[in-house]
């Protein structure tokens, strides 16, 4: 069932309906099927100029074009509604954000009208419960310009769980040769997290001071992880900027929240990566040396670049990611 809407409700309205969201599971485990068969579309007359420049603030982003991350952000209390669906089976409180997967068909323009469009996509198992996903296409003059499936992990012990090996692990990586790595430090700020909600206008206590997080059971503020991906983005675009304006996909895999305040470390790779197919070879990773002795069209190129967050203190990572063209 498609339903449009004209508005989209305060945030604060749909963070209070998920405080008191409580668990519907109707059968063990739950299904794919027991996700509420409906997709909301939402078509604003414009994007908000002041919350754009406010979010690519926040985030360092330098280019004319929106910032990847920023529909994810205009996107999010639609996910939220869905979830808040009746027929929804879990709680919202202790859900965990552990994957994020951007594909951009081309830049999207600041004065572009978009038409939103979100929906459950798949929901399996995982070591430690269930993941679900929601995606997100937006459309420019019926164009798909951008498509999005952010995972959510419910955590349960009431589920036959798979071994932690048997996890999948993250597959962007396989037939490519990295680079030479770089290096930035970044000061995460106590009011990192309120800087984040004024742009984005998710205002999750979590994220917003040491008292609010305390609350949720955080000893201290935790940096909002859709701020950690766009900000590596950012700094993604400044080392290669014509990677952002063709086609492209990024994946990212958080793993531990960064504390606020907090100082990060960001470590960026590049690579090659050819198609076996348009060399008719099963060969899968290609130097330039033997592109140009294979006669390989530089077309066939694949662009990519992987990517870290880490504590400068103690090494824990804090998200995994990569972007590669397609």
């Amino acid at each position: 069932m498609k339903t449009p809407l004209t508005t989209l409700p305060r945030f604060a309205s749909l963070m209070f309906r998920a405080a008191l969201k409580r668990d519907n599971i109707t059968q063990l485990p739950p299904t794919f099927d027991d996700l509420p068969k409906l997709s909301l579309s939402f078509a604003p007359t414009h994007l908000l100029d002041s919350s754009i420049k406010q979010f690519h603030a926040v985030t360092r982003w330098q280019s004319d074009h929106l910032h990847p991350c920023y529909l994810h952000v205009v996107s999010f209390p639609m996910h939220l509604m869905l979830m808040l669906q009746k027929d929804f089976p879990f709680a919202l409180l202790g859900l965990v954000h552990i994957n994020n997967e951007i594909t951009q068909y081309r830049p999207v323009r600041v004065s572009e009208a978009c038409v939103f469009r979100c929906y459950f996509k798949e929901m399996k198992p995982h070591a430690k419960g269930i993941v679900f996903s929601i995606a997100t296409d937006v459309h420019v003059n019926g164009e798909l310009c951008w498509s999005s499936v952010s995972s959510n992990l419910y955590r349960s012990t009431k589920f036959n769980p798979l071994n932690k090996e048997s996890t999948p692990a993250n597959e962007a990586s396989i037939g490519l040769k990295w680079g030479v790595q770089s290096q930035q430090m970044w000061q995460l700020n106590s009011g990192l997290g309120r800087d984040y909600a004024r742009a984005s206008g998710d205002f999750n206590p979590i994220h917003l001071s040491k008292l609010s997080a305390r609350l949720f059971g955080f000893k201290h503020a935790i940096a909002h992880g859709m701020w950690s991906k766009s900000r590596c983005l950012s700094a993604l675009e400044q080392i290669k900027p014509d990677l952002f304006v063709q086609p492209f996909n990024t994946q990212v895999q958080f793993i531990k929240p960064a504390m606020l305040p907090s100082r990060v470390v960001f470590s960026q790779y590049e690579a090659d990566h050819s198609k076996a197919d348009d060399v008719g070879t099963n060969k899968d990773v290609w130097t330039i040396e033997e592109v140009n002795k294979k006669g390989v069209s530089n077309n066939t190129l694949k662009r990519a670049m992987k990517f870290s967050l880490k504590s400068q203190t103690t090494g824990a990572p804090h998200l995994t990611g990569e972007v590669q063209s397609i």
